[in-house]
Parts: C-alpha cells; structure tokens; sequence
C-alpha cells in the first residue's frame, strides 16, 4: 500500500467532550482521514454531514446512529485500514468491540471507569483486532509513569503516593491515569495490588502500599502527582495538562500505531517503544 495512504478514523460520541476534539484533530491531520461518525438516534444531527455536525466545512460522510453503521460505509480509496477512537462512557464496550470485530476495524479506547464487562469485551476483540487501551492519551502523563517506576526502585522504601485533581464533573475516582501510574510503581518494584484509595478513622499507612488521592473541583483538566517519601526528603514527579486536545492528538498517534498492528491488546508504552 502506499507509503502516503491516511488512516481512516471512525469516532463514536461525535459530541462527547472528547469525541468532538478527536474528530476535529483527525480533520486536521494530514495522517489521518475522518471517515464516520455516531450520535445517538435521536439526535437531529444523525443523517447530517459530520462536517456540517462539527460546523466545519463539509466532510462528505454522514453521521451515523450505530458504530456498525459507521463502520459499514466504504473507504475512500488509499485508506490504511479502519481506527475506532472510543472516549465514550462505561457501558458502551460488549456493542462496540462486536461492531470492531465484525467490520476488522482496529479500536483505541480512551474511556475511562469501564466495567468488568467493558474489560471483558476489550479482551475479546483484541483476539481478532487490535485494540489499545489507556485511561490517558497523552505521551506526558506515560513519561511521568516511567520517570515513576525508575525513582522508586532507586528510592528503595519509599513511601509513594499519588494524588490526582480533575475538574468537578469527571466522574470515576481515583483516575484511571492515577491508577496506572500506582501500578507503574508496584510493578516496577515486584509487589502485587497494594494500592489504598482511601483513607478514613485509625488509618496507619502499611509498610509497601501505594496510596491513591482523588481531588474534584473547578475546571481542572487534569493534574497527577507521585510523591516519594523517605526520612529527610521527598520528591514529586508531575504532570498537568492545560489544553485537552493533547488527549486527541495522542489517540491519533495510537490510531496509526494500530492501523500497523497484529490483533492483540497493547497500551500506550507500546506505542512510545
């Protein structure tokens, strides 16, 4: 295939706080095509051009009321395969890994508090698709996790902890991106799941675990920060994002990843080896 062909992106929740920002990225990359869309069916916008949808020019597609709709359409000629980018909510996984796997379209997932029915579906489809999945998009927050990992080994017993801000609306606590960056540090130091989310009445901290802090308020887009504590200093390693369409642009790097890929289950590190 040609070396020039774009990757066709197909985004459910086209008005999603993410949805919108992943298909207005993909409008602007020349990497990528923006070949479907969903709202839900009673939306007025269903059936309209996903351009005209997004008050953009023109995309010559129409929005859909199903993923497998969407996925249905033909694609433009010198597209590299077909990316599902999924920020929408829990719920939505055992519909949406039957449509990518019945059309062989590759799936990012972006959502964040799935349900062990939503894991379960991910595992099934990464049989015969690939498919990534992270709670955070952007390559800052992976570096944050690794930088993580590294200074807990080499800060042997250190008490580590996480803490996390976002805005007032977001809804799963602790955040996935908490909790990844918790599990970079168990895993790095061979411990299993210590991980303490909370913290009430007679509390001491047990020797090992990792606690993980959920903060709400405002509009914060998303801060992290991994504290490492031993006897006469600390240090943090942070992250903050001020834009979200940071969020975006990395679905689209993981989207031409998979476009490439073997069916299976892959993360963000993969995409950033």
């Amino acid at each position: 295939m040609s070396g020039s062909a774009r990757v066709g992106i197909v985004v459910p929740g086209l008005f999603g706080r993410m949805g919108r920002l992943v298909a207005l990225a993909a409008r602007e990359d020349e990497r990528c095509v923006l070949v479907g869309a969903t709202l839900k069916k009673d939306r007025p916008e269903v059936g309209a051009d996903i351009g005209s949808a997004l008050e953009r020019g023109p995309n010559g597609r129409t929005v859909k009321a199903t993923l497998g709709e969407a996925l249905g359409e033909p694609l433009p000629f010198q597209t590299r395969g077909t990316v599902v980018v999924d920020f929408t909510t829990p719920g939505n996984g055992r519909v949406h890994a039957d449509a990518c796997r019945a059309h062989g379209a590759a799936w990012v997932v972006g959502t964040t508090g799935l349900t062990p029915d939503d894991t379960l579906a991910i595992e099934d489809a990464a049989k015969a698709v690939p498919v990534l999945v992270s709670a955070n998009m952007s390559v800052g927050a992976h570096l944050v996790a690794q930088l993580a990992a590294r200074a807990a080994v080499a800060l042997e017993g250190a008490d580590v902890e996480v803490v996390e801000l976002h805005h007032k609306k977001k809804k799963d606590a602790p955040s996935g991106t908490a909790l990844m960056m918790a599990r970079a540090v168990a895993e790095a130091r061979g411990q299993g799941e210590v991980l303490r989310t909370g913290r009430t009445g007679e509390a001491p901290r047990a020797v090992g675990e990792i606690g993980v802090s959920a903060v709400r308020g405002g509009d914060v887009v998303g801060e992290h920060t991994v504290y490492l504590f031993v006897d006469g200093e600390r240090v943090e390693l942070t992250h903050r994002v001020s834009d979200r369409g940071i969020f975006a642009k990395g679905a689209l790097v993981a989207a031409r990843f998979l476009a490439g890929a073997r069916p299976g289950l892959y993360r963000m590190k993969d995409v950033l080896a």
